[in-house]
């Protein structure tokens, strides 16, 4: 049960699989949730030179880090890959499909009185990298495509 402060290995991202079942990105080194909110500037000549502004659209998005496996992990292991990205970026026939994706807790239950972000996105970025000599890497970002919600844990 996580409380208080966390470490930050306790975070992770998961996806929707259309069996119901979620899928956590495998061998995740890091991982991040940004939300943001366009500004609509309202300044006029009664601002007395100060900049106004108001909330306008907001967005967010997904981003992990992840050692480089060069193959899909069998669906029973509960794990994706950059292969599993690679179908819904590039895929030619599934391609651009939208994606169930939360950003929680490792180990959470609903007894922990923790919460979760969950909403769908589209693999939006996938890179990989690999230096002499070094392991390799991969770069995932999902955007996402409505509402992202704060939810208590399952």
């Amino acid at each position: 049960m996580a409380t208080g402060l966390l470490n930050g290995t306790d975070l992770l991202i998961k996806m929707g699989g259309t069996d119901g079942t979620d899928y956590v990105v495998a061998f995740a080194t890091s991982c991040s949730l940004e939300i943001s909110m366009d500004e609509i500037d309202q300044t006029s000549k009664d601002s007395a030179g100060w900049k106004q502004v108001i909330g306008g659209t907001r967005s967010w998005s997904l981003s992990s880090e992840a050692l480089y496996q060069n193959e899909e992990i069998t669906t029973g292991d509960n794990r994706v890959t950059f292969q599993s990205f690679w179908n819904y970026l590039g895929d030619p026939t599934d391609g651009r499909k939208k994606v169930y994706v939360e950003f929680t807790i490792a180990g959470s239950t609903s007894a922990a009185n923790n919460v979760y972000y969950s909403g769908n996105a589209i693999v939006t970025s996938l890179s990989v990298n690999g230096g002499t000599e070094d392991q390799s890497t991969y770069s995932v970002t999902l955007t996402g495509s409505g509402q992202l919600l704060q939810e208590d844990t399952p």
